[in-house]
């Protein structure tokens, strides 16, 4: 996978962090995106933030 794919930008609340995954809600919903799926995490200490993500992953998450 090459950092080149299309991406999907969001903002979010970033709820916890695992060694793989993020976990945000977004749209009212909580999901666990995977890191490799992540190209950048904005997350400031009130928890609300942007996340920019593959946009693969957000069509499996139903996000576009």
């Amino acid at each position: 996978m090459t950092h080149d794919e299309p991406t999907y930008q969001a903002v979010c609340t970033f709820l916890r962090e695992s060694e793989k995954a993020v976990l945000i809600e977004i749209q009212q919903e909580e999901m666990w995106i995977p890191l490799s799926q992540v190209r950048e995490m904005h997350k400031p200490p009130s928890g609300e933030g942007r996340i920019v993500m593959t946009a693969w992953i957000a069509k499996q998450k139903h996000l576009i």
